[in-house]
């Protein structure tokens, strides 16, 4: 494979950060994804700052994303400017945590917001104008910005409006394709088309095709070797990120192994893509 698996932290969402990244220490990922939940991280604060820097190399880890804040009032496609200048803000805070810790890949929901037809259009203009400083501020820290497929329902879920942002939005801005949510209206392939030459990130979690269960790989529907051969095919060669839910016992194991079986499924898939396109 042309890509690197590691984890997310975002699902332990009542659990220190700190206290995730010494629980994955053994989990066989090198790279994580920082969440940013209030009770998990903030990132505005610089002791949490530095005592997650200090997890980070006790552990042998990197940071190597974040998934900036989202939710309620921090929205790229709010309809009021300041609630959007807020959230701009926010984000470029994260993604200065992130420099400071190495890291390089700053991931973005472009809407939280429920598709309304009559709003669509103007809900799509104020993403991409919220995206074009960001793009342009976390260029000049030498950040790369992603913008992740959203859920089907919301604003920018339906590959023609993701498109259209993209489309209006600066060259420089580039894609987290999260393979749940495109994969609860089966449009995986037409969000690889539409991310052509942009896909920097995924997301990788599994669901049974009604809802966003992030689940383990393998224990859902999702045609994983269809999405690794799509992967391989599209030459990328970033981060696959497992975003998961946490689950009810200790989490080193269970991290553990799910992360060696997504690297066996994944490889799987890979496979099976060159035995086809390239017979014995």
């Amino acid at each position: 494979m042309t890509w690197s698996v590691g984890i997310s932290t975002g699902a332990c969402t009542d659990l220190p950060i700190t206290s995730v990244v010494e629980a994955l220490r053994d989990s066989g990922a090198r790279g994580l994804e920082l969440g940013t939940p209030p009770r998990h991280f903030s990132p505005w604060e610089p002791t949490q700052v530095t005592a997650l820097a200090t997890s980070l190399t006790r552990s042998a880890l990197h940071a190597v994303s974040i998934h900036a804040p989202f939710g309620g009032l921090l929205d790229l496609a709010d309809p009021n400017p300041q609630h959007r200048h807020a959230t701009v803000g926010a984000i470029l805070v994260a993604a200065r945590a992130l420099k400071s810790l190495g890291g390089h890949v700053v991931v973005v929901h472009p809407s939280d917001r429920l598709r309304e037809p009559a709003d669509i259009e103007a809900r799509l203009h104020d993403c991409v104008q919220s995206l074009v400083p960001l793009t342009a501020a976390c260029e000049r820290e030498g950040l790369v910005l992603a913008l992740e497929s959203p859920l089907p329902h919301l604003v920018g879920g339906r590959p023609d409006e993701f498109a259209w942002i993209l489309q209006h939005a600066p060259p420089r801005l580039r894609v987290c394709l999260d393979t749940g949510h495109v994969a609860l209206a089966g449009w995986w392939r037409r969000f690889m088309d539409v991310s052509a030459g942009r896909l920097v990130h995924v997301h990788a979690n599994d669901n049974h095709g009604r809802f966003d269960d992030h689940l383990p790989l393998g224990e859902g529907t999702i045609d994983w070797a269809a999405i690794a051969s799509s992967l391989t095919d599209a030459d990328f060669d970033g981060w696959v990120m497992l975003e998961l839910r946490r689950p009810d016992g200790d989490i080193g194991p269970y991290f553990r192994r799910a992360h060696a079986h997504a690297l066996a499924l994944l490889a799987r898939g890979v496979q099976a893509g060159t035995d086809v396109a390239h017979p014995a």
